[in-house]
């Protein structure tokens, strides 16, 4: 009998798959042994197998160290598998057989082809993928499949006389090798044995929509009748087990909610990974001696670095290592760090193209004013800032009127926003320019929808109204200095929380005042602000003539009463909450009870781990409806106008224009009762859900974890819904309530006299300035960058 020898990789990241697969791997093949490469002290074994440390396979402290910054943790990874394996196999003979594993492939049944292949033919490989991958949107796609390699290093099999495949290994995930397709070369050049069928190896790249996964008496898995030897977790966010590969960012091939026995093996499988203990480790190899995170500027100097760059984590290195990373080159501009900084950002090497060069006062402006708030360690930026600083030309002065800068074709929240904004001036008769920017901007383009985008004019005004939010106003800000020079400026920024967090203050250095829609986020930022804050709600969606063939059955929706709430993903799937809406309906009504729920998103694929979650959450109920595509603008005012009832159980909003734009169609609204919608909100108009106050969790990013949001009273939303349908009279009534209201406390008029009139007092400000201080505006200008330089 083949003796097989089990070899892993463990990290802190890693520690505790790695015990699940070592725990997987002695269940089913008890006379394996086992050996985990702990690289920081952090692994708990589970029973007899062998921990090696780094200097057991021939790495030492320096090395690790530059090797640790140099790489991302999964790099960091696949650079030691191969020289962990290959001490093993010095240390385990010739004949025995290695099975190199990733940290978090479980195994469910001895990998006995996959041995024999590797003992008759020196090494044994699992395909990626078996089949021909289709053309169908989802990922990974054929290109992706075959810039990856044709085989999966997370499973290989290797006797131990093949130490020539274990060098070519370690070569090629060096920086300069040839990455994970070197398998595919290995199976060019040299006998192996090849294990194919998706079962041996069940993952990201090997699960189809059309398998089907079962449960086997044994408490096995099978995929279309055949024993799955291994199901690849590798990737899987214990946490929230919702893909195979958490890494995603686009719609998976492999989705769990197409395979629910899957679904809920992983599901198990991640409770158990996420209860296992992880040991207090004996180095932190997240964290330098500067006692500074090692982050992505740090990482891309130490790759470029020679072997003279000082070691990181040494412990009398300190002063060496914040001196290499913060002098200025002989020439001047920024030292290393701030120009790393700028290079791992296209969207700072967009805006600041020449740095070094002319750009570059303009790149120290922004590092001073926002570099921090973003999360980059003070304590190098303020070291590091010793760029000198090039003074703005002065142009001719502007003319009365507003210059409106945002993400005017942008389909997102903000984008509406700065149309709305351009309808009031425009309704108010107030001059106005319109200056598109596509920075940052993560939402699909929209052409010829509601405003019209204008090209720049040649002439500017005296106002300029930034309608960004504040942690990109600088950024943005940037990109058109010549609109801006000698203006008002005027930041129309949103927020959803009643905290505004420091990471949120730098975008203060950029204005001379703020406006906010609703008196919610006046009331967050106003306490942070050293320029005035002030409540300007904008005009609200209003009802439009639709065309007449956009239809529930144009758009596959049931007839009978229709729940709607529409979402983005990308405005973060933990405060829009859509699960609420999913909870109440189903406490609400059971399932071919006649009312059905629609949830209509964008940027699914964007954030396919959430969407997974959703689809798993209304699996078995055919009453609730995912809507995942682009609908044209014509087709998304249709679907508010076609349902019945809309409902948000957000857990904040700064304003809500899908609730608005829902009752300015007349229709009833069942929303959480907390946050900025209560601007235009009333139980008068619409029906208020109770919410008690929670703490914000971890990972609900930008918003500041354990600060307040609302958790809306499930019970009490399920009701309101039975009442909608229950009482169609009160319902309709409370819809025509809101039409009128929106129509007339909303309207682009209504909205532009406010705003005209804010206008008109800051002009009267500025004259009384002006004739009593001729350098207002040059004190003004100086007061924005004394802002920057706090």
């Amino acid at each position: 009998m083949t003796v097989v020898h089990g070899v892993l990789v463990s990290t802190a990241g890693t520690a505790a798959q790695a015990r699940a697969t070592v725990a997987s791997l002695l269940s089913v093949a008890p006379s394996a042994a086992a050996h985990v490469l702990d690289v920081d002290g952090t692994y708990v074994p589970v029973g007899d197998e062998r921990v090696l440390r780094p200097a057991d396979v021939g790495i030492d402290d320096g090395e690790l160290h530059r090797l640790v910054v140099r790489a991302e943790p999964a790099e960091l990874v696949d650079q030691l598998r191969p020289l962990a394996a290959r001490a093993v196999a010095r240390a385990a003979g010739s004949d025995k057989v290695l099975l190199a594993v990733a940290a978090g492939v479980v195994l469910l049944a001895a990998p006995t082809e996959l041995v024999e292949q590797a003992a008759t033919h020196g090494v044994a490989l699992v395909p990626r993928t078996d089949a021909p991958v289709p053309h169908d949107g989802r990922h990974p796609d054929a290109a992706e499949l075959a810039a990856a390699g044709a085989y999966d290093s997370a499973l290989i099999a290797v006797r131990g006389d093949r130490g020539e495949l274990l060098d070519a290994w370690a070569a090629a995930t060096r920086p300069d090798g040839g990455g994970s397709a070197w398998l595919d070369l290995v199976a060019a050049t040299t006998p192996h044995g090849t294990v194919h069928g998706p079962s041996t190896l069940v993952s990201a790249g090997s699960l189809r929509p059309a398998h089907v996964v079962a449960e086997r008496p044994d408490g096995g898995l099978s995929l279309d009748g055949r024993p799955v030897v291994a199901v690849d977790l590798s990737r899987v966010d214990a946490h929230a087990p919702w893909l195979l590969d958490v890494a995603a960012t686009e719609d998976p091939r492999a989705r769990l909610s197409e395979h629910p026995v899957l679904a809920g093996w992983v599901a198990a499988q991640a409770m158990t990974i996420a209860a296992a203990p992880v040991g207090a480790g004996d180095w932190d190899p997240t964290t330098t001696v500067l006692g500074l995170a090692v982050d992505a500027p740090l990482r891309q100097l130490y790759r470029a670095a020679g072997p003279d760059a000082p070691d990181p984590f040494a412990a009398d290195g300190s002063d060496a290592l914040l001196t290499w990373l913060t002098r200025s080159p002989p020439d001047g501009g920024p030292g290393r760090y701030l120009q790393a900084l700028r290079s791992v950002r296209p969207d700072l090497v967009q805006t600041f193209p020449r740095v070094p060069g002319p750009d570059t006062t303009g790149y120290v402006d922004w590092v001073v004013a926002h570099a921090a708030g973003e999360g980059y360690p003070q304590e190098l930026l303020d070291a590091a800032v010793q760029a000198a600083r090039v003074a703005r030309p002065v142009t001719g002065r502007p003319e009365p009127g507003v210059n409106v800068v945002g993400f005017l074709r942008g389909e997102l929240g903000i984008g509406e926003s700065a149309r709305l904004m351009v309808s009031a001036l425009r309704a108010a008769g107030v001059p106005y320019t319109e200056r598109s920017v596509d920075l940052h901007l993560a939402s699909r383009q929209r052409a010829g929808v509601g405003t019209e985008v204008e090209p720049a004019r040649p002439g500017r005004f005296d106002t300029s109204i930034l309608c960004v939010n504040a942690d990109l106003t600088p950024s943005i800000a940037a990109t058109v200095p010549e609109l801006l020079d000698r203006t008002y400026r005027i930041g129309m920024w949103y927020w959803e929380v009643e905290e505004f967090p420091a990471s949120q203050h730098g975008g203060f250095a950029a204005v001379d005042e703020v406006w906010v829609a609703t008196d919610f986020v006046q009331r967050a930022i106003a306490p942070h602000a050293p320029v005035p804050v002030r409540t300007i709600t904008p005009p609200l969606p209003q009802r439009r003539p639709l065309p007449a063939d956009v239809t529930r059955a144009s758009l596959g929706l049931p007839d009978g009463v229709l729940f709607l709430f529409v979402f983005d993903y990308l405005s973060t799937f933990e405060r829009k909450n859509p699960l609420g809406p999913v909870e109440a309906f189903t406490r609400a009504f059971a399932p071919g009870e006649g009312p059905a729920l629609v949830l209509k998103s964008i940027n699914a694929g964007r954030r396919p781990a959430q969407a997974e979650q959703l689809r798993l959450a209304v699996a078995g109920r055919p009453d609730i409806h995912l809507l995942e595509d682009y609908l044209d603008a014509d087709a998304r005012d249709a679907l508010v106008s076609l349902c019945d009832c809309y409902v948000s159980l957000h857990r904040a909003e700064g304003l809500g224009l899908t609730l608005a734009e829902a009752m300015a169609y007349g229709k009833p609204v069942v929303a959480t009762a907390y946050s900025g919608n209560l601007q235009f909100m009333t139980d008068e108009n619409s029906f208020l859900v109770p919410w008690t106050p929670v703490r914000i969790p971890p990972g609900a990013e930008p918003y500041p974890a354990g600060s307040t949001w609302a958790e809306p009273d499930l019970d009490a939303a399920a009701a309101l819904l039975r009442r909608v349908v229950d009482e169609p009279e009160v319902a309709a009534e409370r819809g025509a309530r809101a039409a009128q209201d929106i129509a007339t406390r909303h309207s682009a008029s209504v909205s532009g006299a406010s705003v005209a009139a804010r206008l008109t007092e800051l002009a009267a400000a500025r004259r009384r300035r002006s004739r009593a201080h001729p350098l207002a505006g040059a004190q003004s200008f100086a007061r924005r960058l004394a802002g920057r330089l706090r």
